[in-house]
C-alpha cells in the first residue's frame, strides 16, 4: 500500500492535497516548483521536513514517493505526468488532464504501457450530496431523466496569473470551471458517453482586459438522450449556483445538489477537505488493487474531449455544433 506521496505545485490545489495526505496519515516526501521561496514556504506550513525539489525529475531521482500529485499549471500537466508514468509512478493530476486531447491519449497509452495508474483530479466525485443526488438518480426517484442544468461559476471574482495566459492555461472559464459542472453532470447521470456538443463562448465579457473566455453556455447531447446545460463563468454579476451545482430535470420530479446555498453560514467550506480526502483514499487503494478509481484517466479524458469540442463549436459561426465520435477507454486490455 502507498504511504508516502509528492506534490508538484504550490497553489490553492497543492494545498488541498497536502492537508488531505497529512489527514489521510501520509507522508509528504517532496514538493516541486520553480519558485524556491514558495516551495519552502508551502512545506513550512503544509508539510515540515519534506524535500524541496526544482522539478518532478529531481524528485524522481532523489525520492521514490509511492503517488506523484500533479498540481501545477495546466500546459505542466502532460510533460510532468508523462515523466512519472515513464519512471514507473503512480499519478494524480489536477483537471484538466491536459490541455489538449491528443496528449490526454497519448498519456492513456503510456500508462497502459508502464502498467501505471493515472487519475485525474475530477473531486466533485467524491462529495457526498454529489453522490447522494446521483443514487437518487439511479435508483429512479426522479423519474425518466430529462435534461440537468449546471453551474461553473465564479461571481465578483476570477483568477489571475497563469489562469488568464492560453499557452500555460488551455483555455479560460470552461476549462478551469465549466469542466467540473461537466463532469459532475456526467457522473450524476451514470456516466454516459457525449454525442454532441453546442456552444457559444464569450472572451471579454465581464473583464474587458482577458484574452481567455470568461462566459459561455454549452450544451451536451448524451447517449442516453438525456440533454446538459451548462453556464460557465469568471467574474459574473450573479450567482445561481454554486461551482459543480446540478439540477436533474426528471419526469416525475426535479432535484439539485445545494438547493439552499443561500441560506449557508458564513463559515460554510464549499470545497471541502472531506472530498479531497476521499479521492485520495480512493486513488491509493485503485493502486494497490490494480483496478480504475472513480476519477481513472478515462474520466478525465472524456472531460477534456467535451471541452476541446466546445472550444472548437464556439469558433464555427455558422455551425456552432459539435458531432462526437467519443474516446472509447480500453482499461478491459490491460485489467
Amino acid at each position: 500500500m502507498i504511504t508516502d506521496v509528492a506534490i508538484v505545485g504550490y497553489g490553492w490545489a497543492a494545498r488541498m492535497h497536502a492537508r488531505a495526505a497529512v489527514a489521510n496519515g501520509l507522508q509528504v516526501l517532496a514538493v516541486a516548483g520553480p519558485n524556491q521561496a514558495k516551495r519552502q514556504a508551502f512545506i513550512d506550513e503544509y508539510c515540515s521536513g519534506a524535500v524541496s525539489c526544482e522539478s518532478v525529475d529531481q524528485v524522481l531521482a532523489q525520492t521514490a514517493p509511492g503517488l506523484v500529485v500533479i498540481a501545477s499549471p495546466n500546459a505542466n500537466h502532460f510533460p510532468q505526468a508523462s515523466a512519472c508514468v515513464m519512471a514507473g509512478t503512480h499519478v494524480l493530476v489536477e483537471k484538466p488532464i491536459t490541455t489538449r486531447l491528443g496528449d490526454a491519449q497519448e498519456l492513456y497509452r503510456l500508462a497502459r504501457e508502464q502498467g501505471v495508474s493515472v487519475s485525474v483530479g475530477h473531486m466533485w466525485r467524491y462529495h457526498d450530496q454529489v453522490v447522494a443526488l446521483r443514487d437518487r438518480v439511479s435508483r429512479g426517484e426522479l423519474g425518466r431523466v430529462v435534461r440537468t442544468h449546471g453551474y461553473g461559476v465564479h461571481a465578483k471574482w476570477g483568477p489571475s496569473g497563469w489562469f488568464t495566459e492560453l499557452e500555460k492555461s488551455g483555455g479560460g472559464a470552461l476549462i478551469d470551471m465549466g469542466i467540473h459542472a461537466i463532469d459532475t453532470a456526467r457522473f450524476v447521470l451514470g456516466d454516459p458517453l457525449p454525442v454532441r456538443v453546442q456552444a457559444s463562448i464569450g472572451v471579454g465579457c465581464f473583464r474587458e482586459d482577458l484574452r481567455v473566455d470568461d462566459d459561455g453556455l454549452l450544451i451536451i447531447d448524451w447517449n442516453n438522450g438525456v440533454r446538459s446545460l451548462v453556464e460557465f463563468g469568471w467574474w459574473q454579476s450573479r450567482l445561481e449556483g454554486l461551482e459543480a451545482e446540478t439540477e436533474v430535470v426528471g419526469a416525475l420530479e426535479a432535484a439539485q445538489i445545494w438547493p439552499n446555498f443561500r441560506m449557508f453560514p458564513a463559515e460554510y467550506e464549499h470545497c471541502s477537505l472531506a472530498m479531497y480526502q476521499h479521492q485520495l483514499a480512493d486513488v491509493i487503494s485503485s493502486c494497490a488493487a490494480g483496478r480504475a478509481s472513480r476519477v481513472s484517466i478515462d474520466i478525465g479524458i472524456i472531460a477534456l474531449q467535451i471541452v476541446e469540442e466546445a472550444y472548437a463549436a464556439a469558433r464555427m459561426t455558422h455551425q456552432p455544433t459539435r458531432h462526437i465520435r467519443t474516446w472509447e477507454p480500453r482499461w478491459h486490455e490491460s485489467h
